[in-house]
């Protein structure tokens, strides 16, 4: 735990909130398919991802407001993404549905019998920690399992 801001009590519901089944969110947007192929092909899905975005914006904000929100979305979005190619197993897809005032962002991957697990005690560097900035970013988020596959997900909110 070596980021000063964070509180261990805030390590302990970020990591609490990583181990409930959790339904997914309703989401009848407009929405993004992309299959996740390979760790190397994500700055390609990236791409696509801030076009969506940039398109499904908040309507009316300024261009320095937008970006900053499509930023912290790309994050996200990018963290569920290597997460689901790192530690899941084929097939792995990335679906956005865009709603009034949120993304709804689903990444589903094969490997139901591997939940995501939060880094503890493990030094900065050394990597694991994207899960909690998932919980920091997020207007909600969770995973949900079924027999033969994993569905993390996450709602991003469009006026952070």
């Amino acid at each position: 735990m070596s980021d000063p801001t964070q509180t261990p009590v805030h390590y302990a519901e970020a990591l609490a909130s990583w181990r409930m089944n959790r339904p997914l969110p309703q989401a009848a947007g407009t929405r993004l398919a992309l299959q996740l192929q390979s760790l190397r092909a994500l700055s390609g899905v990236r791409r696509q991802v801030q076009d969506f975005l940039r398109t499904s914006a908040e309507p009316g904000r300024d261009e320095d407001f937008t970006e900053d929100v499509v930023e912290r979305a790309i994050l996200v979005i990018d963290e569920l993404a290597s997460n689901a190619l790192r530690h899941g197993a084929p097939p792995s897809t990335l679906h956005i549905a865009d709603e009034d005032v949120q993304w709804v962002v689903v990444v589903t991957d094969g490997a139901p019998d591997r939940p995501p697990t939060p880094a503890r005690e493990r030094p900065a560097g050394q990597g694991g920690y994207g899960l909690y900035v998932i919980a920091d970013l997020t207007a909600a988020h969770g995973v949900h399992y079924e027999p033969d596959r994993k569905m993390v997900w996450a709602s991003i909110g469009k006026s952070v």
